[in-house]
């Protein structure tokens, strides 16, 4: 059997995009995993792209409210200080 070059690891687990080639088409599912290249792999590829600059996009993201807590949480303890030592 060869190896399907879309098959991102060799751990067993099925992507998304494989389950969703399933359910549009069992056959068609069949005849990639049998070595045949698919008729969309440019939008294949276009996907792939796409889903790594999200990735991207997501991880700046999630780095910035971490950021963005820590800053109120000083803020706060900041403004305690000043209020406890203003008195």
């Amino acid at each position: 059997m060869s190896q399907n070059r879309y098959r991102t690891s060799n751990s067993g687990m099925v992507s998304a995009s494989e389950i969703a080639s399933w359910a549009y088409c069992p056959e068609q599912w069949r005849y990639q995993h049998l070595g045949n290249a698919p008729e969309n792999a440019d939008a294949l590829r276009r996907g792939e792209a796409f889903h790594a600059k999200t990735v991207v996009v997501e991880t700046s993201s999630r780095h910035a409210i971490r950021v963005g807590r820590v800053l109120v949480v000083l803020g706060l303890v900041l403004g305690l200080i000043a209020f406890w030592y203003g008195r």
